[in-house]
């Protein structure tokens, strides 16, 4: 064991052997374990989907011909399970180097192809390396989920004094008010922009770690569509006002009520709303659509803005990521979390260009 494996006291990772012959699994376990390998033996693959239901596997070895259920048939099963789909497997065999039996072993998932009898050189090589790997990945989620846990404390802890900065804003604007202070109410302001943009990015940081752990719930009750899409456009007039651009709603035919979480259907239309204002230039019109299909309801913010550009449509929803056109700054994870928050209700959402020029972010909802 390394050093630095000895100071961190990591769990060992496992390794799969799968083979009917007790004699090869005894063989293959005696060159694969070590202080920080754990090696699990099957001798059928129906004892392997077993202990895959229980452990997260480094790397498989799966002999090609066993009885009842070969190599191949259960590489496809491990193929078709979220939780073993994307483990490495190697064919153990030693049948004759067919080129259509190491096609078939490919087709079916495997990363390589070892024929008894087996070099332990190359077969420790080889397990090294998906050890290596599988090492790093651990590695690098462990680095994210401690940064998700920092953001999202540093994030809580931050309310406080910025609460404090809100009441001081209010005060100063009163205090303007009466002494009809044009310079104090100039300075609370800014002062309250100042604090609304950083609750929002507060808001947006608790919502990602949120998000990344798996912890996001809806309170889903029957609420009124139409009246949360007024809402939602009557709540960004100001801010599309202030850009000289022009916001509205079409509503077509569709049910009242909706079984959703107001206020985070509420967050999903002003993240929309928001970022079309952000990106359209001046006399710009955005539009809010929505009408009933077939099971869902559909709605789409569109404007006859700029438009997305074709590198950037794949990446639009993901954390963090910032358009090739964004100078203005934000924290990247708005439609993150509106994608987030619109699967949590069952629906998806997707982004495409408008012919002849602007942009739309639709979405969809299962209907009550």
């Amino acid at each position: 064991m390394t050093p630095a494996r000895r100071e961190s006291q990591l769990p060992p990772i496992k390794c799969l052997i799968v083979d009917d012959v007790a004699e090869n699994l005894v063989a293959l376990e005696a060159l694969l374990r070590a202080d920080d390998v754990d090696v699990l033996c099957a001798q059928s693959g129906y004892e392997a989907l077993e202990l895959l239901l229980k452990h997260d596997v480094a790397l498989a070895l799966l002999d090609v011909h066993m009885p009842e259920m070969d190599g191949f048939e259960l590489a496809e099963l491990m193929r078709g399970n979220e939780r073993s789909r994307h483990v490495p497997i190697i064919f153990v065999t030693a049948a004759s180097r067919e080129a259509q039996r190491v096609f078939r072993g490919y087709e079916s998932g495997a990363v390589d192809f070892l024929f008894k009898p087996i070099d332990p050189n190359i077969l420790r090589h080889k397990a090294d390396t998906f050890f290596s790997l599988y090492r790093r990945k651990q590695d690098l989620a462990r680095a994210v989920q401690l940064r998700d846990d920092v953001l999202a404390v540093v994030s809580h802890d931050l309310r406080d004094p910025l609460n404090a900065v809100a009441m001081t804003a209010q005060l100063l604007q009163k205090v303007g008010e009466i002494r009809q202070d044009t310079q104090s109410l100039e300075l609370a302001g800014i002062l309250n922009r100042s604090v609304d943009r950083m609750q929002r990015l507060i808001s947006d940081l608790l919502d990602m770690a949120t998000l990344r752990s798996g912890r996001l719930s809806v309170n889903r009750q029957p609420c009124n569509i139409r009246e949360i899409v007024l809402e939602a456009v009557e709540h960004q007039q100001r801010r599309a006002a202030a850009k000289k651009l022009t916001l509205d709603m079409e509503l077509g035919e569709m049910p009242n009520l909706l079984n959703c979480d107001r206020q985070r259907l509420l967050q999903v239309f002003g993240n929309l709303i928001g970022n079309a204002i952000k990106f359209c230039d001046e006399g710009s019109r955005i539009c809010v659509k929505g009408h009933a299909g077939t099971g869902v309801l559909h709605f789409a913010i569109e404007d006859s803005g700029p438009g997305i550009a074709e590198a950037d449509l794949p990446r639009l929803f993901e954390a963090y990521f910032s358009t090739t056109a964004d100078r203005r700054g934000g924290t990247g994870l708005g439609l993150y979390i509106t994608k987030g928050i619109v699967e949590a209700h069952g629906g998806r959402i997707w982004a495409q260009n408008v012919i002849p020029h602007g942009a739309a972010l639709h979405f969809e909802l299962p209907m009550m």
